[in-house]
């Protein structure tokens, strides 16, 4: 019986002392902070940290919390929530009845109908940039441009490939019909109510890159944008 309990608790201390060996690996995981990016080979997390860096570029002074904008109240003119137009024991707007219907206010307007001739994506106009995007959307074409500057693109694949070892993630980069038989390709820079995006252009000797503006719907592809001509047969 001795011999069985000191192997038992011999059993125990071994148990102990494996446990308490942790990898170092996993110690730095137990302490890293939870704000920190999940991990560095996540393409969506490394385009963010490219942005948020050339936006702070262009917008140093900007503010990186909501500690200075006012409140709702705290504005000229603000008299509180509107009254209710219904009164005690009425259902208020958008909440079904005892039957089942939801009664409708009489100056809300009307549902647009569909139109049955809309289908398939439909072009839409590109929009203008703010200032800030202006900014930052020169400094993605410089990078790029400087990326593919003296190297002949030779197709969409090509392109593709060096676009993505710039840190832009592959779902983000849309092909477009050749232009003049040079590739041409939109990336979708659109974050958080942006409205930015690139059109990358092949030439002989690089890419010329032009930053334009897409409405920030998510059902608005950046292939759907139409743009005015800007560009001539790529040249040299």
């Amino acid at each position: 019986m001795a011999a069985l309990g000191c192997m038992v608790l011999s059993g125990c201390g071994t148990q102990h002392a494996t446990t308490d060996q942790t990898p170092a690996g996993s110690a730095v995981s137990a302490t890293t902070p939870l704000e920190a990016p999940s991990s560095d080979n996540d393409p969506e997390t490394r385009l963010l940290g490219l942005m948020t860096r050339i936006m702070q570029g262009c917008a140093p002074d900007a503010p990186n919390d909501d500690d200075d904008v006012p409140k709702p109240e705290d504005l000229p003119g603000w008299e509180g929530s509107p009254t209710p137009r219904y009164g005690p024991g009425e259902t208020p707007p958008g909440t079904p009845n005892a039957e089942g219907d939801t009664p409708v206010p009489l100056d809300d307007p009307a549902s647009p109908k569909p139109n049955p001739d809309s289908t398939g994506p439909q072009p839409v106009k590109e929009v203008p940039l703010t200032g800030t995007e202006k900014c930052s959307g020169s400094e993605h074409a410089q990078r790029v441009s400087e990326a593919f500057k003296n190297t002949k693109t030779t197709g969409y694949q090509a392109m593709h490939k060096k676009l993505t070892s710039l840190d832009y993630p592959g779902s983000r980069i849309h092909r477009m019909p050749n232009h003049a038989g040079a590739p041409r390709a939109r990336l979708d820079l659109r974050m958080m109510g942006s409205h930015l995006a690139l059109e990358v252009t092949g030439t002989t000797s690089g890419v010329i890159v032009e930053a334009f503006g897409a409405p920030e719907a998510e059902n608005v592809k950046v292939t759907d944008v139409k743009r005015k001509p800007k560009l001539d047969a790529p040249t040299s």
